[in-house]
């Protein structure tokens, strides 16, 4: 059993890259309802205003570190926690699928999930896109769009419908598969928006590439401020620890 870390009352695995592959390939192979969440500093403010929301991304089967502002977080307790962006975690789960896996996207704009499973088909070809569901449907169809994709009998489900709502849409449709909230992701695959340069991503810059690019972002700024303020500059700042978590 995995040891882990608490920051803001969130639950981070103390797991490699390659573990929690092996973590979410079992997952899969299972065959049952599964989460997984990729938490920044925005994420984890609201989470920390939200019990229900807090409650939901801890009851997740595996938390990953998405941005710069947690893994610094973790580090100022003396705790590695390496970045693990939620897109690149996606992309190196079905490089090495050990199997054909079956993939259905839910989430974007219309016409931004079929192109990005487009891309995905081509680079990874032993994955076959099961069905494509764009997250601009009435609060009405949330059901019949549930019951469509246990229809596909989907191996992996990615879900690109913003955070808290994707969090929130898995927790309550619980899919027969391994699910995971990747935000924009379908964006970037399908070429609508375009990731910062590698070295921007290695220096864990790449929130602020994003924000001087799409300067709507910009309102996303006051939750990273009161972020560092609290877990990072604070002196008070909550204490990281090791703990098992509890199922």
């Amino acid at each position: 059993m995995p040891r882990y870390t608490t920051i803001l009352s969130l639950r981070f695995p103390l797991v490699s890259k390659e573990d929690a592959l092996a973590i979410a390939h079992a997952l899969i192979a299972a065959r049952r309802p599964s989460a997984i969440y990729t938490p920044n500093a925005e994420i984890a403010m609201r989470a920390a205003r939200s019990p229900a929301f807090l409650d939901t991304l801890n009851r997740a089967d595996l938390l990953l570190p998405d941005g710069i502002g947690i893994s610094l977080a973790a580090k100022r307790q003396g705790v590695t926690l390496p970045r693990l962006p939620g897109i690149d975690f996606a992309e190196a789960l079905l490089a090495t699928a050990p199997r054909p896996y079956r993939l259905f996207l839910l989430g974007a704009r219309p016409g931004i999930a079929v192109t990005a499973g487009r891309m995905l088909s081509r680079r990874y070809p032993h994955i076959t896109i099961c069905g494509c569901q764009d997250g601009y449907y009435a609060p009405d169809m949330a059901h019949a769009v549930a019951t469509a994709i246990r229809a596909a009998e989907p191996d992996l489900l990615f879900v690109c419908l913003g955070s808290p709502r994707q969090e929130e849409w898995i927790a309550v449709h619980r899919p027969p598969c391994l699910a995971i909230g990747l935000g924009g992701a379908f964006d970037v695959w399908s070429g609508a928006v375009r990731r910062a340069p590698r070295a921007v991503q290695s220096a864990g810059m790449e929130w602020l590439w994003r924000t001087l690019r799409q300067p709507s972002r910009l309102s996303r700024l006051p939750a990273l401020a009161a972020f560092s303020a609290r877990v990072l500059l604070s002196p008070r700042a909550e204490r990281v620890e090791n703990c098992q978590k509890e199922r």
